[in-house]
């Protein structure tokens, strides 16, 4: 993938207050390359103790998941056949699933991915193929009609059959006719979109959009990816994408100053996109540009020579870095997935071998075959500024001259037909044969299609036909730590044009739900300590032309079967006996609470999201409707949503899994075939001791769990679920006797913020925005984290917090409710949680709608910090993923690297995770003291950004928060002693110390090498240096500031106040002319913010830098990134990290050329062109995530705890931020950058070498070889004795072939020798290409 981002990158910045990493990655599981290197937080590694259970209950029928702060990983987007009809405005809570009550996680199937999310070490993941970013294709449903009389098309022949089962459901209460008619209509089609195309073949999509405000996306979707490579081209659709968009001039020329480019290439298409405002910072007009830099990038690549050769080493480099074992275990998926096709092998990053081989010609080659305009489709969404018909005609004007292409011979280059036959592009996207396991109905009928077209004498080669039952596929690597059992079932995809179309998928949403929702309570429910995780799939995907139905069963090795039996005995006993009357009523209105609130959300969805939905929906062949009409369609629909038509379409979900291996006349007539089993499985496991021992499973084992019987299988018993947690009586009396009130009351006029006081001493700000219409976002803040905890290991001791936080979140339940009622609740109310411990603070999370939602989340916080539920299985259960990952950073490549580091680095464990032996002797009594301590003492915040009034707020937080009692206090802080905080600590290291420089080995089958170097860096709020000015005779002060001026000295400017300012104050003259309060250096450094403001900046001009010089110019990396570790409030404990990944042949120089650029500051100074762009991207971002309830509770938090946590940070930093951005100078840069410990004394380095053998050994036995030439060169020389004559050739070539054999087994170290027989480099801070 190649990128060019204003700046650094498309990564969020670290929030004001927060040392959580907060960015936003595009995250896919395709191979994807950044062609800009992204600066990235690097946080501590954590584990993530979750479990899923249902997700936003129309999250897959009325919104795509695109959430704003942890993007999806998976390709088809939802658990429901046609993903979504409407995008959400709401992003970030449609990300949300409960795996329990306090859990927010991005639903993407097994641990393995929930384990690289949260050991994210990066701002993007290194995209393995299966489950990307719902990128999107033409499905076969359009041929060559236009996609708009496709998506609104009519399936031809009668309506009767079609919905039968439930027409037959609803005899007794609707007229058959009646319930017929509802289903065979069609939806309405969003009525804003206009498609259109060009005389030459261009087809293009425009879509007016307001959110953003003044910006817009242009995306060129060229149909072509990978599977349209020819043998001997593996990789080249990629290498195009590369070379054509790098490559363009005025893509130069105009990215940058808040324009943001992209690109990437996927099975079945490769994408280019720009975000860009609608005027740039000069006032000029973008959308004519953008359009402008589209078409030159596809129509007229210029394809040199050396941008070739530069791009090649960018894929090269790519593919080492994306060749982690996440990515390597969703090649397995899909090899054995899609084994009837090329979707199973010709994976986007191609072949190395055959790239290294390719020249300019060959790109030009492919670039010919399929970069035409009837071969793209041009999206524009967002604020033109604009009519539709003027952006029309713009895009006429930029792509009008695109020479259409002609059907031609390619063995005599002359066209096929005359006249010309225009050529289009291929009817079926992607162009696969697939093979389906399909009810033995649908069966026939594909069996007998193709039975005709052979006799007819038809080749097709994209016919379908039937899969037979999978067998089991095993995958097992020693880098691996937990079991992933994925059991596919690949369907055709179903087109959504009709009623009865969304009436199906909305029963599957639901049958999903239930089933996810009573395997994770099994698994809760069970007196065992293990990790274990169920997550369902049944999805359209538009870049695999097909659904698939998914279960991945997830759990650690020792306890497989059993986890997987749980899965198939729900499975059954769903299919058997289908749901409750409880189960569909509490699904169903939450489905229809949600598609409400979705409609609220109308004219609040983000540009990106929206085109994302459009394209990916479009592919499919599914009508595209907005949030209101997909509303009103669900609302039509629910009379007609009944018990009857659930079970049966359960009948055909989980035939597949349920009755797997049963003999055919046994099977249910309704249910599918499972097309593909693979069991990801480690080589090793740790047994009971902590030993680690040898692990294996066969095949036959894991189809007899499969198959097995388990006996009778009994319907499930309702759950009864209360209306409220706290009754009104409760709060009634708990008000009587508690007499809560508001103490303080104060609103800021320049923010909007309303911060209060409670009796209690809970301390709440909130702020009512609109961003998201009938949606909040909540977030509790617990002073005290990690520093609270003691600095040696024992029954309270070092991870005591951490450990004992997660395990209030793994219990579930609170007060009098278990965790499956506090789950329904939560779900009804469309609420969502997540719980985490950091080093100076526990928060929880809460996203919720407002409608009933803002109470019940105040109800479960009220709850959770008064009546909190402790559990000693659910303690072992945290403990055991803490375990697991441990054993999983020892195996990752990346993660061990900066755990090394941090190792060397801090003087702290408790900046760690807990190590296993830490762990053992943690106690339950020992984790509840300790956050039931921090709770006590308090004083406890809540933020809180919504959709809400103020007076009904006011009185919600009385009620609720201030009558609580946190860890039993009536008043915490008041009547409780303060915690005892030990400050964290960076290690004291001597300067020669060999942590300072550390090498290891990992084995791997594959060779992989990463580097991280760190350092110490500012501390966050830490105040800039402002030398004082002298003062002046106030009677002459002014008469002297006007004679300076007059005579042309410095400072002409005057303060917004009308004041001038000091004669010897820098000040920036660009902030002064627009009268930026913080123009003058003296008050811009004695702002609080100073230093973050300027270190963010620093941040995005070395990405830049980096970018330039380790890729771009020395192509020695693909991924090198910098980031200062802001987010410690009170702590000295503070850093900077660079990470770079490259081979094990170039991990050094690619290091040691990071690292000149870091130093090289000193001698080439930065320039006014960086900072300006580094501020636009700043801003631009800060201006986009405004319109998020999130990013408001990041910009409140700690506001109210000056007086424990952060003195130095108040409400005034909210609306300063923007101002200060403006203001920062060159020198400002230069003040942070003096503060990075960059010193051979300061720093730390650690390199990872992952291969098959130990670098360190090959070393030992290149010079033993070596030893041993010199040891035959000498016998050759003189052991014939003294009279006999030497041959000198034969000692000449003994010599080379000693040296040939030393430099083949030194591998890693040949270019170390090299450096060392050239001596020392001069280090100059300059950097030579």
């Amino acid at each position: 993938m190649a990128s060019v981002v204003s700046g650094v990158g498309a990564m969020a910045a670290p929030k004001i207050g927060t040392n959580r990493a907060t960015m936003k990655p595009r995250a896919s599981m395709k191979p994807r390359a950044s062609a800009r290197v992204q600066a990235r937080v690097v946080p501590s590694a954590r584990a993530v103790v979750a479990r899923a259970s249902p997700q936003r209950a129309t999250e897959a029928i009325l919104a795509p998941r695109g959430p704003l702060r942890a993007p999806s990983n998976d390709a088809r987007g939802s658990t429901a056949v046609a993903s979504a009809l409407a995008p959400a405005a709401s992003m970030r809570t449609a990300a949300y699933s409960r795996a329990s009550p306090f859990t927010r996680r991005v639903t993407t199937p097994g641990f393995r991915r929930e384990m690289e999310q949260s050991a994210r070490l990066h701002g993007k993941t290194s995209g393995p193929p299966l489950r990307s970013r719902a990128p999107t294709t033409r499905a076969a449903a359009g041929g060559d009609k236009d996609v708009a009389a496709a998506a609104g098309a009519k399936e031809p022949g009668p309506s009767s059959g079609r919905w039968s089962s439930v027409v037959n459901s609803l005899a007794t209460v609707m007229e058959p006719t009646e319930v017929e008619s509802l289903l065979d209509e069609e939806l309405p089609a969003h009525d804003e979109i206009t498609r259109g195309r060009l005389s030459n073949g261009l087809r293009y999509v425009v879509l007016p959009n307001k959110v953003p405000s003044d910006r817009f996306e242009a995306h060129l979707e060229m149909h072509v990816g990978s599977v349209d490579e020819r043998a001997d081209e593996q990789g080249l659709a990629h290498l195009v994408e590369h070379v054509t968009f790098l490559g363009s001039k005025k893509r130069d020329a105009w990215l940058g100053s808040g324009t943001r480019g992209n690109a990437y290439t996927d099975f079945h298409h490769t994408v280019f996109h720009v975000h860009s405002p609608t005027y740039n910072k000069d006032s000029i007009y973008m959308l004519p540009n953008v359009l402008d830099i589209l078409y030159d990038v596809a129509f007229n690549p210029q394809c040199l020579e050396t941008r070739v050769q530069k791009e090649k080493k960018a894929v090269l480099a790519e593919a080492q870095m994306m060749n982690t074992i996440e990515y390597r275990v969703d090649c397995q998926l899909l090899q054995h997935l899609h084994w009837d096709n090329n979707l199973g092998c010709r994976f986007p990053i191609g072949k190395l071998d055959q790239v290294a081989t390719w020249d300019a010609a060959k790109v030009r080659q492919f670039h010919d075959r399929w970069y035409f305009p009837a071969n793209a489709t041009l999206y524009v969404v967002g604020d033109f500024h604009a009519d539709v018909p003027g952006v029309v005609e713009m895009i006429e004007k930029a792509f009008g001259s695109a020479e259409a292409a002609i059907e031609i011979d390619e063995s005599t280059g002359a066209a096929t037909a005359d006249p010309p036959v225009l050529r289009e592009r291929h009817a079926v996207r992607p162009p696969v044969r697939h093979a389906y396991g399909v009810p033995p109905s649908i069966a026939k009928t594909i069996d007998a299609a193709e039975k005709a077209a052979k006799a007819a004498g038809i080749d097709d080669p994209y016919q379908p036909f039937v899969a037979k039952e999978s067998g089991v596929q095993l995958f097992q690597h020693e880098h691996l730590s937990h079991v992933s059992f994925n059991i596919f079932s690949k369907l055709p995809v179903l087109p959504l044009r009709h009623m009865g179309d969304l009436h199906r998928t909305v029963n599957q949403r639901i049958c999903l739900l239930v089933l996810q929702s009573r395997i994770q309570s099994r698994y809760a429910e069970l007196d065992h300590e293990h990790y274990k995780r169920c997550e369902l799939d049944h999805s359209d995907s538009a870049r695999e032309g097909c659904t698939v139905s998914t279960v991945t069963v997830t759990c650690e090795p020792l306890h497989w079967k059993y986890a997987l039996q749980i899965a198939v005995e729900e499975a059954r006993r769903l299919q058997k006996c289908g749901l409750t009357p409880g189960e569909l009523q509490r699904f169903k209105g939450a489905m229809m609470r949600d598609s409400e609130q979705l409609a609220q959300q109308a004219g609040f969805v983000p540009s990106l999201e929206n085109l994302d939905f459009v394209m990916e929906h479009d592919a499919l062949g599914h009508v595209v409707m907005d949030q209101v009409q997909g509303h009103e369609a669900l609302v039509r629909l629910d009379d007609v949503i009944r018990i009857e038509g659930v079970n049966e379409v359960a009948r055909e979900l989980l035939g597949f899994f349920g009755e797997y291996g049963a003999a055919p006349e046994e099977k249910d007539a309704l249910g599918g075939l499972t097309t593909a089993i693979v069991a990801c499985v480690p080589s090793t496991t740790t047994d009971a001791e902590g030993v680690e021992v040898p692990f294996a499973m066969t095949e036959e084992e894991v189809k007899e769990v499969l198959s097995a019987d388990y006996g009778e299988i009994e319907a499930m018993e309702d759950v009864y679920v209360p209306d409220e947690l706290l009754s009104d009586e409760e709060i009634e009396t708990l008000i009587a006797e508690r007499k809560p009130s508001i103490v303080e009351s104060t609103i800021d006029a320049a923010t909007g913020v309303h911060q209060r006081v409670l009796s209690n001493g809970v301390r709440v700000n909130y702020r009512v925005t609109n961003n998201e219409p009938g949606s909040g976002f909540l977030r509790l803040v617990i002073p005290g984290g990690r520093t609270a905890e003691p600095v040696a290991s024992g029954p309270g001791g070092i991870g005591a917090a951490a450990v004992g936080f997660r395990t209030l979140q793994e219990v579930g339940g609170i007060g009098q409710w278990t965790r499956k009622q506090v789950e329904l609740i939560t779900m009804q109310n469309l609420v969502m949680f997540e719980v985490e411990p950091e080093a100076e603070y526990l928060f929880l999370d809460a996203a919720f709608a407002v409608k009933g939602g803002l109470r019940t989340t105040l109800e479960i916080i009220h709850l959770l910090t008064t009546q909190p539920v402790w559990d000693s299985n659910a303690l072992e259960r945290v403990k055991d993923i803490y375990r697991m990952f441990e054993l999983n950073t020892q195996r990752n490549l990346e993660l061990l690297t900066h755990d090394k580091v941090n190792h060397a680095v801090f003087g702290d464990r408790r900046l760690m995770d807990p190590s296993r032996e830490e762990l053992s002797k943690l106690t339950l009594d020992g984790v509840v003291n300790a956050v039931e301590a921090q709770l006590k003492s308090g004083p406890l915040e809540v933020n809180i950004a919504g959709d809400f009034d103020p007076a009904e707020m006011d009185e919600m937080i009385v009620k609720f928060l201030g009558t609580a009692a946190p860890g039993g206090a009536l008043t915490p802080q008041i009547d409780t002693e303060p915690l005892p905080l030990t400050p964290l600590t960076l290690k004291d290291v001597p300067g020669t110390d060999e942590q300072r420089a550390q090498r290891l080995w990992l084995r791997d089958s594959d060779e992989r090498a990463c580097a991280v170097l760190a350092g110490p860096g500012p501390k966050m709020w830490a105040p800039m240096r402002n030398p004082p000015l002298p003062p002046l005779a106030d009677a002459d002060a002014d008469a002297d500031a006007d004679a300076d001026a007059a005579s042309g000295d410095v400072n002409p400017f005057v303060g917004p106040d009308g004041g001038r300012y000091h004669p010897q104050d820098p000040v920036n003259a660009a902030a002064a002319l627009k009268e930026n309060p913080f123009a003058a250096q003296s008050i811009r450094r004695a702002n609080p913010l100073a230093t973050f403001v300027a270190g963010m900046l620093l941040t995005e001009v070395i990405g830049g830098r980096l970018f330039t010089t380790v890729r771009d110019a020395l192509g020695l990396t693909y991924d090198c990134n910098f980031q200062l570790a802001f987010g410690l409030q009170n702590s000295d404990a503070t850093t900077y990290r660079l990470v770079v990944t490259s081979t094990p042949a170039k991990i050094d120089d690619a290091l040691d050329a990071a690292l000149r650029v870091l130093r090289g500051f000193k001698n080439q100074r930065i320039s006014m062109r960086e900072v300006e762009r580094a501020r636009m991207t700043l801003l631009t971002r800060h201006e986009t995530e405004l319109k998020t309830n999130a990013y408001w509770v990041d910009l409140m938090q700690y506001t109210a705890l000056g007086d424990v946590l952060a003195p130095a940070k108040d409400v005034t930093c909210i609306s300063d931020l923007p101002a200060m951005y403006e203001a920062a100078t060159v020198d400002d840069l230069y003040e942070v950058y003096a503060q990075l410990g960059l010193g051979d004394g300061e720093i730390f380095t650690c390199v990872t070498v992952a291969g098959a053998e130990d670098p360190a050994i090959a070393k030992k036995k290149a010079e033993e070889e070596a030893a041993a030439g010199i040891e035959a060169m000498a016998a050759a020389m003189g052991g014939a004795g003294a009279g006999a004559q030497v041959d000198p050739s034969a000692a000449a070539a003994a010599a080379m072939e000693a040296m040939r054999q030393a430099m083949a087994a030194n591998a890693g170290f040949a270019t170390e020798a090299l450096k060392a027989m050239k001596g020392p480099k001069k280090d100059d801070g300059i950097d030579r290409v």
